[in-house]
């Protein structure tokens, strides 16, 4: 029994770094696409969130020192690699910024950094854990890892200011499927973060209306930090 629970444990550990959508690409194969964007003192990151995801976003970083933000879209994967480089952005004071689709562990990542920005065009996309179906473990222990991950989720989310309808409504949408979240349901939902409107300044949204009003700021590189 001991020894059964040992093995366990491990086989826990091990797979707590390996976690991603059934639907997403094999993350042992794919990997996210980092590259420079010196305009906008950024890293553009769109992809699968794979094995490689955390070392190529801090070599890419070691290559350009004045990076502000990451900004990033992509159907999610690697869980673990995502929390890392959220972790890796705090510790630097760059901002996550969402343009255009970002889902699954991309959206965590989002959620868990500290200085957030999204474009008025861009989408947030949640749901429930999952594993990769072809890990051999046995159907207890899968259980438990994916009721683990969704806690987990639902603690990044709650603590990045998520409203609970919409953490409900992630927690209870099958890993096979998609719950999209706007800009408007976010913001006026009470999720600090930065909206950005077309030309890249920070601006507002008329709640009767859900339109976006003129921008506020001329100053693209203001994000919001969490007290």
């Amino acid at each position: 029994m001991k020894r059964f629970l040992v093995a366990a444990n491990i086989a826990l550990l091990l797979v707590a770094g390996a976690t991603r959508a059934a639907d997403v690409p094999d993350v042992d194969v794919d990997n996210a696409h980092v590259e420079a964007a010196p305009a906008d003192h950024a890293l553009r990151i769109s992809g699968v969130i794979g094995t490689r995801f955390e070392s190529d976003v801090r070599a890419a970083l070691d290559r350009n020192p004045d990076t502000r933000r990451l900004i990033v879209s992509g159907p999610g994967g690697m869980r673990a690699q995502a929390l890392r480089v959220a972790e890796l952005a705090n510790a630097r004071g760059l901002a996550v910024r969402v343009s255009g689709r970002c889902a699954s562990a991309c959206a965590l990542m989002w959620a868990a950094a500290n200085s957030r920005e999204m474009t008025f065009d861009s989408g947030v996309g949640l749901h429930r854990s999952a594993l990769d179906p072809t890990l051999p473990l046995p159907d207890p222990l899968r259980q438990k890892i994916m009721a683990r991950n969704d806690r987990q989720t639902d603690d990044v989310l709650r603590h990045a200011g998520f409203p609970e309808r919409v953490i409900a409504a992630g927690a209870s949408t099958p890993a096979t499927s998609m719950s999209w979240f706007s800009p408007y349901e976010l913001k006026t939902g009470g999720v600090p973060f930065v909206l950005l409107d077309t030309s890249g300044h920070a601006a507002s949204i008329d709640t009767r209306t859900g339109r976006l009003m003129s921008a506020i700021s001329s100053d693209a590189t203001q994000s919001h930090s969490r007290q």
